[in-house]
């Protein structure tokens, strides 16, 4: 399997799911009033699917720039300025500052792709 489509699937099953997991647990443990009253678990289930769907999107971005550009340290510093974009712009315009925290999705999917380029890399280096 290509390098770029291993690490997506990777990123969406399992790094999403966990950070999705872990994020939903915090926010709904801090967050316990909900205005319509719903339960731990409602409000669990509610903002893990949406913080999912963001590290969904960010995973297929990351994908996309695998794609496009073949210099790691390149596609890193594209991939955390669309991530800043992403969690700084919300966070500003609804003056919201936890919003930022997302950007932890960005460093994590980050550290993923420079260790599973040096997987390859070490791959690479004994085939020879």
């Amino acid at each position: 399997m290509n390098k770029a489509y291993k690490e997506l699937f990777l990123n969406t099953v399992y790094l999403s799911l966990g950070i999705s997991a872990v994020f939903a647990g915090i926010v709904a443990t801090v967050n316990d009033e909900s205005p319509l009253g719903f339960s731990w678990g409602f409000n669990f289930l509610g903002i893990f699917l949406f913080i999912y769907f963001y590290n969904l999107i960010v995973s297929v971005i990351n994908f996309a720039l695998s794609l496009f550009c073949k210099s790691t340290i390149l596609r890193l510093v594209l991939f955390n300025i669309v991530g800043l974009l992403l969690t700084a712009l919300p966070a500003y315009l609804l003056h919201q500052l936890p919003i930022f925290s997302l950007y932890s999705s960005f460093i994590i999917l980050s550290v993923m792709s420079v260790y599973m380029a040096k997987k390859q890399l070490r791959v690479r280096n004994s085939a020879y």
